[in-house]
């Protein structure tokens, strides 16, 4: 037993020297400049969701059009009831929610932005999902993994977010730079 006990205690400390090296991965993989490189600017959202008196919502809530963004919580997608049927089946284990935008005044070009990665959904009518304009995304940027764009018109707007990893998610609805 005893002849085991510096086999045991080298595997602990290369074990902890693999996670200290994942940590530094991690660290790395956090990359400041991303956030420059999306294919239109997200600073600004980044700004919003780095605001203290970002407002958390529950899923289903109204986004007031004097709020930029907001922290949406999720549910475990199997509880989330969803008003629409994402377009794209979340896994198993992931979390889902939904955010309702009163209509915009000037119909247009709109970008919807999260912090996470996670699928969304967006519909004007309710039924249908409205398809993209383009869609942005840059591993690295802290606080941002997404944007995408769509062409708004000026009735009430449904956003379903589904395979989230995590219990919340920042979104902000905004008019495209």
């Amino acid at each position: 037993m005893r002849r085991m006990f510096p086999i045991i205690a080298g595997l602990v400390l290369a074990f902890g020297a693999g996670l200290a090296a994942d940590g530094a991965w991690a660290q790395q993989a956090s990359d400041p400049a991303a956030c420059t490189s999306f294919d239109w600017p997200i600073l600004r959202e980044q700004a919003w969701f780095e605001a203290p008196s970002l407002p958390r919502l529950d899923s289903g809530a109204t986004l007031s059009a004097e709020m930029p963004g907001a922290v949406l919580a999720l549910k475990p997608i199997a509880e989330a009831d969803l008003p629409l049927t994402p377009s794209r089946e979340p896994k198993p284990g992931t979390f889902g929610g939904s955010l309702r935008i009163p209509p915009v005044v000037t119909p247009g070009l709109y970008q919807v932005t999260l912090s996470d990665n996670a699928w969304i959904d967006v519909s004007q009518d309710g039924r249908t999902t409205r398809k993209p304009v383009a869609s942005t995304m840059r591993p690295g940027c802290p606080g941002v993994s997404k944007s995408i764009r769509f062409q708004f018109g000026t009735t009430p707007i449904l956003i379903v977010v589904s395979g989230a990893k995590s219990n919340s998610i920042k979104v902000a609805v905004s008019t495209a730079e």
